[in-house]
């Protein structure tokens, strides 16, 4: 005011009376004054124009949020709640607003809450107030319990300590979640009956192939023995062994396309095929030929089998065999040592009708073997996805002189579990090891 004053002596250079002064002053300090006030005024509408657009939005919220919001006051009493409380309760505005909190609980927590508050207002250690979701328990107007979802928050108004509670209803979602666990116990129900008629069908499939090791205690002409190590509980590999007659034998080894229940039944329709076969055709190739085309008629899924098959006359040695496609056998009857038995090129069974197949013939001497197995055994895998290989597998092969059929799959199937270490086994391991030692001429007394 004194700079102003000053200003005004400057300006007028003091000719003004002290009425024109104080004059001059009124209507400056009027200017002046009216010019705050307006925009006093207009920032006051500003801020009013912003209330009203968050209360609005305040409002709108409380009115659309899902979940139930209740204000009380330290004595439990309801304040306050939004629309979404009365859908959920089941009462009116009029009817909680004024009334205790516990009227939407059931017992025992109605009867005990007034004793929770009182605790907190006591000691101020909180149970539920200020921590993390937790279930409850509500009660509707109708009476109904249903489960809820509870968050209490503390707060300050006017001085005065109150309690907002958001609530969300979680009657659906248990809902769901018991259906969820029903539905969980049924499948692992379903798991538990498959994984019994797995065990089953394992032993089905066991007890098709021959496993009652010596087959035939009274034949000193040979020595045989199998075994098949299936990657699942049963499997799509196979074997067979028996006698057509009292001087021929008859073996085979096969490998279904895929693994498991399906592969395991593929196979079971081709041994029984493959044995009724045998029984009427003497020529391994002529058996392939055969069963080839009677797979082709029903094989709808598209499921192949490579299959190596042969004959051993038991007086004379001779091996005749005929290969579809599976892995050439190995024999120590031609060099003495181990190697790759000679296998024409060929069709699996199952792909295409009337392929021509082709027999050979091995001559076997006394101490001489047969080593047949199926692509489990060479493939077989270790952590670094390295394979076993042919090349093992001659190794260890040529370490079997004078071991016994059933040692010589031991020490392989050893070899095998010591190569893989720990890795899951992927694959069917099936083997079948023949020896042959002749027979005995008979002695005619003259």
């Amino acid at each position: 005011m004194i700079s102003y004053e000053f200003l005004k002596e400057i300006y007028f250079q003091g000719h003004l009376s002290p009425w024109e002064s104080h004059t001059i002053t009124i209507i400056v300090t009027a200017i002046f004054s009216t010019l705050a006030a307006f925009l006093t005024i207009r920032l006051a509408n500003g801020l009013v124009k912003e209330s009203q657009k968050a209360h609005l939005k305040l409002t709108s919220i409380n009115k659309n949020i899902f979940d139930a919001l209740i204000l009380i006051n330290e004595r439990g009493i309801i304040k306050t709640i939004n629309p979404a409380t009365e859908k959920m309760f089941g009462y009116s505005g009029n009817e909680l607003v004024g009334t205790n909190i516990k009227i939407l609980m059931p017992e025992p927590f109605a009867s005990e809450h007034d004793s929770y508050l009182q605790n907190f207002l006591t000691t101020g250690i909180p149970k539920i107030i200020g921590k993390t979701r937790r279930e409850a328990l509500g009660k509707r107007a109708n009476g109904d319990i249903f489960p809820m979802d509870l968050v209490v928050s503390k707060m300050f108004s006017n001085g005065h300590l109150e309690f907002i509670g958001v609530i969300r209803d979680m009657t659906d979602y248990k809902r769901a979640e018991n259906e969820m666990e029903r539905l969980r116990q049924t499948e692992l129900q379903r798991l538990n009956d498959l994984q019994q008629e797995l065990e089953i069908a394992a032993q089905v499939q066991k007890s098709m192939l021959p496993t009652n090791f010596p087959l035939y205690p009274h034949c000193k002409e040979f020595d045989v023995f199998a075994s098949m190590i299936p990657a699942k509980q049963v499997g799509g590999d196979f074997y067979d062994i028996f006698l057509i007659d009292e001087n021929t034998l008859f073996v085979a080894i096969g490998d279904v396309s895929g693994k498991g229940a399906s592969a395991a039944l593929h196979m079971a329709q081709c041994m029984g095929h493959l044995r009724m076969l045998s029984l009427h055709e003497s020529q391994p190739h002529k058996i392939l030929r055969k069963l080839n085309n009677i797979l082709c008629q029903h094989n709808n899924y598209e499921m192949f089998i490579t299959l190596c098959c042969g004959t051993l006359d038991l007086q004379t040695g001779e091996f005749i065999y005929a290969n579809a496609g599976h892995n050439p056998p190995l024999t120590n009857a031609i060099n003495g040592f181990f190697e790759f038995m000679p296998v024409p090129r060929s069709l699996v069974l199952g792909y295409m009708k009337n392929i021509k197949y082709k027999s050979l013939s091995l001559q076997l001497k006394s101490d001489d073997s047969i080593f047949l197995y199926t692509d489990g055994v060479t493939e077989a895998e270790n952590q670094q996805k390295d394979l076993f290989s042919d090349e093992r597998l001659l190794t260890v092969l040529a370490a079997s002189e004078k071991l016994s059929a059933k040692k010589i799959i031991n020490l392989v199937s050893t070899e095998i579990n010591r190569f893989s270490a720990e890795t899951e086994q992927s694959d069917d391991i099936t083997m079948l090891s023949l020896q042959y030692f002749g027979r005995e001429p008979l002695i005619v007394n003259g």
